[in-house]
């Protein structure tokens, strides 16, 4: 069996006519500093795009003057607290760009050495279910994204099939368009499921027992303008009426305390939270083919970077109702991912971090995601992968397979512990 998906991935990479990133904007005048505070500054104006916000508090902005006003401009430069991390992102993009190449060129047929483009994915999750049609079924379309794109899903379980009250899990990926190494991680941790079933004891006997629901493209629309536009583009591709500027951040757009702290009204915005909570036409195919999938135990919104686990809550610093589970779920996670390659993620309330609303894995847990899960609710974690600022949204492909093999072990626990014992409403 193992063979068989070998060779399915190396013809995957042979017929795909593999692409570059054909992007059309240029990031020249434009740095990324880290700073530990900014006194008097908002960070949710135009000019300033916030990358990464850490544990300790402080945080990655990429500074664009062409759009920043020039007193935002010259306070963020000359602060005492900010120090500068990447000198010229428009140079830091040409060796991300090289480095690709280079990657494409030797690794032909190593399908996670490289980061592959939409219609890659979608046909590699697709093929995957044709070879493993016995525990896993592929799902083409639960709707159409604001520019007309499929949104798949991809079922993977065993032992007898898969049936309306079979305890379940739900992961989404690239709800940020430039987070690459969301969808690559999520390739990876399907590709170790369904290869171990029926090889490894504790693979086959988790997906005799329950049900892996995976979104593989949460913002597709985004993702595509990554690849043939701006690499660091991040939301949704949404044209804002009366205004210029395009998309919405679909993690704002969920329904809890949608439009409060931590997100903006503002379309030029990257938190700009859309007009409505969801407003966007792929967070409501989404939240509805969530609840369509209950009853669902557990789910992970997969993000980068900054090394984090996130759990509930964003917009409160009240504890969840199950904030001690969640609390021992998350810092278990975190010791497992450590044993893998010696890399810390950092187990924390997500508002221990910075203020959201309307966000995806709040909304997991929340009274209008589990109002019909049949008495349980869903533990919802967002997970921050690789790296802590070095290369931020520019990891290099040699980071895939790590980055990937880390996360086995903890989506293991995530999974087991929570059908052994699950949360209740």
């Amino acid at each position: 069996m193992k063979e068989c998906l070998l060779l399915l991935l190396a013809v995957l990479v042979a017929c795909a006519a593999a692409r570059s990133p054909q992007r059309t904007v240029s990031y020249k005048g434009e740095q990324v500093l880290h700073c530990s505070q900014l006194s008097n500054i908002s960070l949710s104006q135009p000019g300033l795009d916030v990358w990464a916000e850490f544990a300790d508090g402080s945080f990655d902005v990429r500074v664009i003057p062409v759009l920043a006003e020039e007193s935002v401009y010259e306070g963020v430069l000359t602060s005492p607290h900010c120090e500068v991390v990447i000198d010229d992102v428009e140079q830091y993009m040409h060796q991300f760009e090289k480095e690709f190449k280079k990657a494409q060129a030797m690794n032909d047929d190593e399908w996670f050495k490289a980061y592959h483009t939409y219609d890659e994915i979608y046909a590699w999750y697709s093929q995957m279910a044709e070879e493993h049609s016995n525990i896993v079924r592929f799902v083409p379309s639960i709707g159409r994204s604001t520019e007309n794109r499929q949104q798949p899903a991809v079922h993977i379980t065993g032992g007898s099939p898969s049936n309306e009250t079979k305890k379940r899990f739900y992961f989404q990926c690239q709800i940020h368009a430039r987070e690459w190494i969301s969808g690559a991680t999520c390739m990876y941790v399907v590709n170790y499921l369904v290869t171990s079933y029926g090889a490894v004891t504790e693979v086959t006997e988790l997906l005799d027992e329950v049900e892996l629901v995976l979104v593989p493209f949460t913002n597709p629309d985004g993702y595509e303008y990554t690849w043939n536009g701006d690499r660091l583009w991040r939301k949704n591709r949404r044209v804002n009426s009366g205004s210029s500027c395009r998309g919405v951040d679909q993690n704002r757009n969920y329904n809890i305390e949608w439009g409060k702290s931590g997100s903006s009204s503002n379309p030029c915005s990257d938190t700009y939270h859309g007009s409505a909570a969801e407003s966007e036409v792929e967070t409501q195919n989404t939240a509805s083919y969530f609840k369509l999938n209950e009853p669902i135990l557990g789910a992970i919104d997969w993000h980068s970077y900054s090394q984090l686990i996130l759990r509930p809550w964003g917009f409160t610093n009240t504890d969840a109702k199950d904030e001690v589970r969640m609390r021992q779920i998350g810092d278990t996670m975190s010791e497992l991912m450590y044993t893998v390659h010696g890399m810390r993620y950092t187990s924390q309330k997500s508002i221990g971090l910075y203020p959201t609303s309307g966000t995806a894995s709040d909304w997991f847990y929340s009274e209008d995601a589990n109002s019909g899960n049949l008495g349980y609710r869903a533990a919802g974690f967002t997970i921050e992968l690789r790296d802590t600022g070095r290369y931020g949204f520019l990891l290099p492909p040699d980071q895939i397979i790590p980055t990937g093999e880390e996360m086995i072990p903890a989506v293991m626990h995530f999974m087991s512990s929570l059908a052994k014992q699950p949360l209740f409403l």
